[in-house]
């Protein structure tokens, strides 16, 4: 579904207005830098808007799935935002789906809060090759990569 190579899969939840305006915030921002960005909330089928249409949940779901996934497959990096109180499920399986395919996995965490006091789940962990909290740093970790 997904034929453009990208430099980044932008892994983040966007469900409410300050996820939405912080991941356009951060898309941008790696764009001006001269990086390709696939952000599933605006190069994707978000389903809630398949869903309003009347379409089938199996049928969305499908949809969603392989687009996301063959963007990821597509992608060089994949950049997974870990702030919140929990990390999105979405977010986890994108990680999953990324550490299986070898892709380079780095996260942008600048929340303090975590779900076990020593630290992220090791599922979670594991797959990360770094863990960056500015801007800045990510998008130096991103370009390292990308050399």
């Amino acid at each position: 579904m997904v034929k453009m190579k990208y430099d980044i899969y932008f892994a983040a939840p966007f469900f409410c207005v300050q996820e939405k305006n912080f991941n356009n915030e951060f898309v941008s921002i790696l764009e001006k830098s001269g990086l390709t960005v696939f952000y599933p909330a605006r190069d994707g089928i978000i389903a809630k808007g398949e869903l309003n249409s009347g379409k089938d949940w199996e049928c969305i779901s499908e949809k969603v799935w392989e687009c996301d996934t063959s963007a990821i497959n597509n992608s060089k990096v994949v950049l997974a935002i870990l702030d919140g109180r929990t990390i999105d499920e979405g977010v986890c399986i994108e990680i999953g789906f990324a550490a299986a395919k070898n892709k380079p996995i780095i996260a942008f965490n600048s929340d303090d809060r975590k779900v076990f006091a020593w630290g992220h789940n090791p599922m979670v962990l594991k797959p990360i090759r770094k863990f960056t909290s500015t801007f800045e740093e990510c998008i130096s970790t991103v370009s390292d990569l990308l050399i």
